[in-house]
């Protein structure tokens, strides 16, 4: 089946990120002191706290600018109440865990944030703590403008935000913002990496109570200089599909492990993570995630992982991101742009903007019984390396269309070239189909579990496709791109042989990588960018036979996973015409079912409309189908000679109809 298609369009959020200064910081402690109540920054009942590490005292109340606490070891004493807020002063440094405790409300949060003005106040773990704030089986925080460190050059995992849950059941209202995360100890050698270690890591564990988050937001952070990960998230309530365990960094023992119980809600967005170990963003165990906004720049450089990857998660839709400078760790290896991991469904990857990574721009690969399935459409690919697509084991189900790639040649390429799509362990149902690929470096494609179908080729092979164009894409400034901002040069200019020439695929998000929006009465252009309307329609379908199920459109949206039904009984003999909209020079047929022993065409008539008339080019043609099953399979019926011809028809003579009805998944001419 195709992925369900989904569309999420939201503005950006801006982001100011300061980098703090050092200052003192003291480790003095004191016993608890009573506040007074006032109003909160949230606006709701509470009380504000003040932290100054100079001018402080834990003894005081905290309680006004004027009677701050001074250490991490007082305010963790305390016990927060719904609608507190905890301020720390600017341009000073606490250095130990904070780890505070009690929860807020939806209507009255608890909010850590700073005063003053200057730099940010900065949290130093200084290696001494697993992680420098951990906010643990708390509900309904916020962090916001601080600046996190976890580290002195050493070699022990350290982590710098961490949020962990276990055994409370759902875990609402995080919020992290605005903060600058680095310096995060570990092993900086190739080959080492540890998902347990992170600038922001969010983790689950135990299996009494399903634990997990909700509505958790990580926007506008800025995550550098991490040994491991930029941002992670994962959970032990994650077996489904034949996939028991995490990752053997983690030590978590077999006998924790839980049912699937995903995090819901997650949005990660607008945060610019660079300079990374291991993997840049990474939720784990999630359903309905939006990762956007985001920048992700040299990640992966001690590890073969890969700038944004998920896995256990269902319907991740990935946008508007940029992803570069993965390093390339050898073929068959990850570091990559984006990855549709183990046991993901349903993911939507779109408008991303992907180059000088040296991995390629997609792998997708799974485990167990569970198929890795995706859309990937309207992103752009300059200058990636390795293979840009590759498809590994479990890949079930990947649609990618409308997307322009640009590979420079292989002599001034910076990365090593291998293939445009490279397939590993017998991936399936994979489909190519508008996109436009500019293969300076010649490069070759695979083709096991992969249909090919209407894409735009500029430069080296063609691989099988029904439909192959390849005329000149005429791109108004290709391979110039510096940024997702700037991305006009790939537009088609006038005369390029993408203009028009795409299928018409329904629930295709409606707009362009740069916004554009897609016509929905003539045809696409092929690629990422469009040049303006198309000025001919798209192919229409239509049929005498009647409609039981599906749509008769489903035979010109050029994708195998859509079929039509004919009414049942189906009424023989009948027709299917399909109008192109324009004038084309038409030289076969061909047909693709499936169980096209108990509903496929065997015998019809091929006609053709000369602008006034049907003319028959094939009488009786014969239709032979091998198997009844799911498996598509492909029959061309030849013309005795090419025709020019705006219309096609089939007239069915006669057919299968085991069920009463007969069938077709595509209708394509060539």
């Amino acid at each position: 089946m195709t992925p369900t298609r989904r569309t999420f369009l939201t503005t950006a959020f801006g982001a100011t990120l300061a980098l703090a200064a050092p200052g003192t910081a003291s480790a003095a402690t004191s016993p608890a002191a009573q506040a007074t109540p006032t109003a909160s920054a949230t606006g709701g009942t509470g009380t504000t706290y003040y932290v100054d590490s100079q001018s402080g005292n834990d003894t005081a109340d905290g309680t006004t600018p004027t009677t701050p606490w001074r250490t991490l070891p007082r305010v963790n004493q305390h016990t927060f109440q719904p609608g507190d807020t905890l301020r720390f002063a600017t341009n000073r440094t606490w250095t130990g865990q904070l780890a505070p405790k009690g929860s807020g409300t939806a209507a009255a949060p608890v909010t850590v944030t700073s005063y003053g003005t200057g730099t940010k106040p900065l949290l130093a773990g200084n290696a001494a703590v697993p992680s420098t704030v951990l906010l643990e089986n708390l509900k309904h925080w916020t962090l916001d403008g601080l600046e996190v460190t976890n580290g002195t050059g050493g070699t022990s995992w350290r982590t710098g935000v961490e949020v962990r849950a276990k055994d409370i059941g759902p875990v609402p209202g995080i919020v992290l913002r605005n903060l600058y995360v680095h310096g995060m100890d570990g092993i900086a050698q190739v080959g080492k990496g540890n998902i347990g270690s992170a600038g922001i890591l969010v983790n689950v564990r135990g299996n009494t109570t399903p634990t997990y988050f909700t509505g958790m937001l990580i926007e506008n952070n800025e995550i550098a200089d991490t040994k491991a990960y930029g941002i992670t998230t994962w959970s032990t309530w994650m077996r489904r599909e034949g996939w028991n365990e995490l990752w053997g960094e983690l030590g978590i023992p077999t006998t924790e492990y839980g049912t699937f119980t995903p995090s819901t809600g997650l949005v990660i967005r607008n945060n610019y993570v660079h300079d990374v170990g291991s993997g840049g963003i990474n939720p784990n165990q999630v359903a309905d995630t939006l990762i956007e906004y985001n920048t992700v720049a040299r990640p992966t450089s001690t590890t073969t992982n890969v700038g944004i990857w998920w896995s256990g998660a269902d319907r991740t839709t990935v946008q508007f991101n940029e992803v570069y400078g993965t390093r390339f760790g050898g073929r068959g290896l990850d570091c990559t742009a984006f990855d549709a991991d183990a046991s993901s469904h349903d993911s939507l990857i779109q408008y991303n903007y992907s180059h000088d990574n040296g991995g390629g721009f997609f792998i997708s690969v799974s485990l167990g019984t569970a198929p890795a399935s995706a859309v990937i459409r309207y992103n752009i690919s300059q200058h990636d390396g390795n293979e840009i697509f590759t498809f590994s084991t479990n890949t079930d189900g990947v649609d990618i269309y409308n997307n322009t790639i640009y590979v420079a040649p292989t002599s001034t390429s910076a990365r090593p070239l291998y293939k445009i799509a490279q397939v590993y362990h017998n991936p399936k149902n994979v489909t190519f189909r508008n996109n436009l690929i500019v293969n300076q470096a010649k490069l070759a494609y695979d083709t096991a579990g992969i249909t090919y179908r209407n894409n735009l080729y500029a430069g080296g092979p063609v691989p099988p496709d029904t439909a192959a164009l390849t005329g000149a894409p005429k791109l108004t400034a290709p391979g110039t791109a510096t940024s997702r901002n700037d991305l006009a040069g790939y537009k088609p200019l006038s005369g390029s042989a993408a203009i028009a020439a795409g299928l018409a695929i329904s629930g295709n998000g409606g707009r362009d990588i740069l916004g554009a929006a897609l016509p929905t009465a003539s045809a696409p252009d092929i690629g990422a960018v469009q040049a303006a309307p198309g000025s001919q329609g798209a192919p229409v379908a239509s049929t005498t036979l009647g409609t039981g199920q599906g749509s008769i459109a489903a035979i010109v949206d050029g994708s195998d996973a859509t079929s039509w039904g004919s009414k049942d009984p189906a009424v023989l003999p009948g027709t299917v015409t399909v109008d192109l909209r324009t004038a084309r020079t038409v030289g076969s047929v061909t047909l693709a079912t499936h169980f096209g022993q108990g509903q496929g065409f065997t015998k019809v008539d091929v006609q053709t409309w000369d602008g006034s008339t049907w003319t028959t080019r094939l009488t009786d043609a014969a239709l032979t189908w091998n198997s009844n099953t799911a498996t598509v399979e492909r029959r061309t019926l030849t013309l005795p000679a090419p025709v020019t011809t705006s219309q096609v028809r089939l007239v069915v003579k006669a057919a299968n109809t085991q069920w009463g009805n007969v069938a077709l998944n595509e209708l394509t001419v060539a």
